[in-house]
């Protein structure tokens, strides 16, 4: 379980680029209602709290070099499923005008 909080660390960069990300979603989509972004204007408050907590705990319960280890791990392997994810995007959208 807590290897699996570990891996929510991205979060920990997610509030500052969540307002980024909200900012040149109104710029580039101005037809989208604006109620339409409300989850992402959430998430840069929750994302603090949640990236917080998850901090806490995986400092608190990995407590061994093998817990460590795995914390890295499970992060690392979470970092190159969001880098495949937007590899593929980048190729099926990417060169659209």
């Amino acid at each position: 379980m807590v290897l699996a909080v570990a891996s929510s660390l991205t979060e920990l960069f997610a509030p500052d680029l969540m307002k980024e990300r909200i900012a040149a979603f109104i710029k580039h989509y101005p037809w989208v209602a604006a109620g339409g972004l409300d989850y992402f204007r959430a998430r840069v408050d929750q994302g603090r709290t949640d990236s917080g907590e998850g901090l806490k705990l995986t400092l608190r319960y990995c407590d061994t070099p093998a817990l460590q280890r795995g914390a890295l791990e499970a992060l690392s392997f979470k970092c190159d499923v969001l880098w495949a994810m937007l590899d593929s995007i980048h190729l099926a959208y990417g060169g659209v005008p």
